[in-house]
C-alpha cells in the first residue's frame, strides 16, 4: 500500500477530488493547512486563498496514476500550485475491524 500526500491550492480541491472519484479512489482525508515554501517571504494566505492537504491510501499499482491525476487537476501554472509525495504506507489497521 502507498500513502499519497499532497498539498494543493484550496480552489483546486473540488476538481482534484472529482477526478479521484472518477478513477475509483474511495476515500481521501482533506485538511486545511498553512505553511511556506520557496516563496517564504510572501506568506499571505488570505490573498492566495490558502492550501489544503490530501491524504490517500491506495494499492501500489494505483499510486502513479493517482499522483499524476492530482498533479494534473491541481495545476494552474503559478507558483504555489503545491506538491505531491508518494511513500510506503506500512501497516494499515482499520479501527472498526479491530477488537
Amino acid at each position: 500500500m502507498k500513502m499519497i500526500w499532497a498539498v494543493i491550492r484550496s480552489a483546486r480541491v473540488e476538481p482534484v477530488t472529482r477526478a479521484l472519484k472518477g478513477i475509483g479512489v474511495t476515500g481521501c482525508t482533506v485538511s486545511r493547512v498553512r505553511g511556506y515554501g520557496e516563496e517564504w517571504h510572501i506568506y499571505e494566505p488570505l490573498i492566495h486563498g490558502g492550501h489544503h492537504k490530501l491524504e490517500i491510501i491506495v494499492a501500489d499499482d494505483q499510486a502513479d496514476k493517482v499522483a499524476r491525476d492530482i498533479a494534473e487537476n491541481a495545476w494552474t501554472g503559478m507558483k504555489g500550485d503545491g506538491i505531491v509525495s508518494v511513500f510506503d504506507a506500512g501497516q494499515i489497521v482499520k479501527i472498526r475491524l479491530e477488537k
